[in-house]
């Protein structure tokens, strides 16, 4: 298989909202998404993870031409994983009416938070002390933004690992100190050493932030848009 960038692809969940269409996707998802789906108890969250795996099987239909229902396992370190095509990686991430895939041939995390009022207590009690440091000696005015571009740039590089939250937020940190907004160019440090990562922003959605991590070959330019 050819090597490429990895690619971020992105989706509006609303439609899924509407009961019948819901209905209808929850038939091509795997059984275990439908039965997560299931015990979720809104409309809004049932969304979401049925339309995060409609978003993965058009994905790689899109890319790879495979279609049909996927099989999914837990990794090593849990991470879902495709049992039939090992050396595709993929991360998912939901917030808000958005749903993200990350797919490519190099191991990948990404995350999307809508963001709202942030309690500022939380970077205190999770963040490495140098980043709550950096973090609330912001202008008020540029705390929320610096809080969830943190803390989404954090949970994507503990999905790239695959670890998640088996790997503390306050057991890395973003080397942010001495800049005003977190860009592209920060460096992910562990134990005193920058780790070998491609950081990857998507400004361009309102009230919301998303961040990816990979390595070596990098992202697409570019987030891509498919309806579901």
């Amino acid at each position: 298989m050819e090597v490429t960038k990895t690619r971020i692809f992105i989706a509006d969940v609303r439609i899924l909202n509407e009961p019948h269409r819901l209905a209808t996707a929850m038939q091509v998802v795997s059984q275990a998404r439908r039965e997560k789906a299931t015990r979720l108890k809104t409309p809004g969250a049932k969304a979401l993870s049925v339309g995060a795996e409609m978003l993965l099987q058009q994905a790689l239909e899109c890319v790879h031409g495979i279609s049909g229902t996927l099989r999914i396992a837990p990794g090593e370190d849990g991470k879902p994983m495709l049992s039939d095509y090992p050396d595709i990686h993929f991360n998912l991430s939901h917030s808000g009416h958005y749903v993200v895939c990350g797919l490519g041939f190099q191991p990948v995390g990404v995350d999307i938070q809508k963001m709202e009022r942030p309690n500022l207590k939380l970077a205190r009690r999770f963040f490495a002390s140098s980043e709550a440091d950096w973090l609330l000696a912001l202008p008020v005015a540029k705390q929320a933004r610096g809080f969830y571009d943190l803390w989404a740039l954090k949970e994507a590089y503990m999905k790239y690992t695959g670890k998640g939250f088996k790997l503390p937020l306050h057991a890395f940190q973003v080397d942010c100190q001495n800049e005003s907004a977190i860009n592209p160019g920060a460096l992910i440090v562990v134990d005193g050493n920058s780790m070998a990562v491609v950081i990857k922003n998507y400004p361009e959605l309102e009230n919301y932030v998303l961040w990816g991590v990979t390595d070596r070959i990098g992202f697409q330019e570019k987030l891509e848009w498919i309806s579901l």
